[in-house]
């Protein structure tokens, strides 16, 4: 008679197990690169350059929302 090994159960709940074993890979390419096309823009040196980069920002979106 052959026996067969059994896995160990899920600790937590298979849904809870992988998602546990998704956050521990990090964030994925797609939420990375959204975050950098954001960020990147308002990236600056010194307070004055973030003001113009901010104002040009708030100038931008009000153009477009139709204000």
């Amino acid at each position: 008679m052959m026996t067969r090994s059994l896995s160990a159960p899920p600790s937590a709940g298979l849904y809870r197990d992988m998602e546990e074993e998704d956050n521990q890979r990090g964030p994925e390419r797609d939420e990375t690169d959204t975050f950098h096309q954001l960020v990147c823009p308002l990236m600056a040196d010194d307070p004055d350059e973030l003001s113009r980069k901010l104002a040009e920002v708030n100038k931008r979106s009000s153009q477009g929302s139709g204000r």
